[in-house]
């Protein structure tokens, strides 16, 4: 007879049911307890998940925040500056004065130049972020970009007193990539290096191939960048102390944003190297195209 089916006053047999009971339900409490942990476990880790999500959710707020405030304002002065202009040559002020006409129509036209810039910038940017694998791409001889370059970044250096010495392949590898894109790479580093460098210093270009990379060098002697900003020059809008103390040296901090994801879209390596009122280097290598669609 089993113990489950024995009668009430037969104790011994009761005993086992009991024991038989008690083990069952220590089975099913321990089983219980088991998956209860399990489920805390999961829910500790969910909510770390739910809670780095929300970290991000509002650096992301934030950013989109930073980033409106900064376009409008970035828009808003040169409008604000060709609007003047154009109601100081409507109202007659300068009726009659051709000389000054002139000088105001051609700061007009910087500040139209600018905001161009900035809206070129802004559409590669957004480009890059929401297709950066679908972009054009061909195999061209990085050497053809060297001559539009070296005639606007000697015009430019001219214009700011700073010596610009080239030192370029003679027979410049292909490479698979966005023309128009690795050229805005190029000259972005190039204007940076003379731009924060002081009158009459010297900015050195070298341009070779190296194994199985393509490697521009830009080598400047001018502010530098403070060893904790270096992380950070590739961050949106991120602009270091020592630039943002010199009113003449304009801009928002997009460019060197807009070199990372272009190289990075490229299967490219940027490296910087600098000291702060001594200078920097920057490299940048792209793999050398073996074949078309390498």
């Amino acid at each position: 007879m089993k113990s489950d089916d024995c009668e009430i006053i037969d104790s011994k047999c009761h005993l086992e049911r009991i024991e038989n009971w008690h083990s069952r339900f220590e089975a099913d409490i321990k089983l219980l307890i088991e998956t209860l942990g399990k489920m805390n476990a999961r829910s500790i880790e969910a909510t770390r998940e739910c809670s780095k999500h929300y970290k991000k959710t509002i650096e992301l707020t934030k950013a989109k925040t930073r980033f409106t405030f900064e376009v409008s304002h970035e828009l808003k002065a040169p409008l604000a500056s060709v609007y003047n202009i154009i109601n100081v040559i409507l109202d007659g002020y300068l009726e009659g004065d051709t000389s000054k006409q002139i000088e105001y129509l051609t700061r007009a036209k910087v500040r139209v130049k600018s905001i161009i810039d900035l809206l070129n910038d802004l559409l590669v940017f957004s480009r890059l972020e929401e297709s950066a694998n679908e972009l054009e791409k061909e195999v061209f001889g990085v050497g053809q970009l060297f001559p539009s370059l070296v005639e606007e970044m000697n015009e430019y250096a001219m214009e700011c007193s700073i010596r610009l010495e080239w030192n370029l392949c003679d027979d410049c590898p292909l490479i698979y990539g966005n023309e128009e894109l690795i050229r805005r790479v190029f000259a972005n580093l190039i204007h940076n290096a003379v731009k924060y460098s002081m009158q009459d210093n010297l900015v050195r270009v070298t341009a070779e191939k190296v194994e199985n990379y393509f490697l521009l060098i830009v080598e400047d002697n001018g502010i530098g960048i403070k060893d904790d900003e270096i992380e950070k020059i590739f961050d949106i809008f991120f602009r270091g102390e020592n630039t943002k103390r010199d009113s003449v040296k304009e801009g928002i901090g997009l460019g060197l944003s807009l070199v990372k994801r272009i190289i990075d879209a490229h299967k490219g390596f940027i490296r910087v190297e600098s000291r702060l009122h001594e200078g920097t280097t920057v490299e940048v290598r792209f793999p050398v195209a073996i074949k078309e669609g390498a």
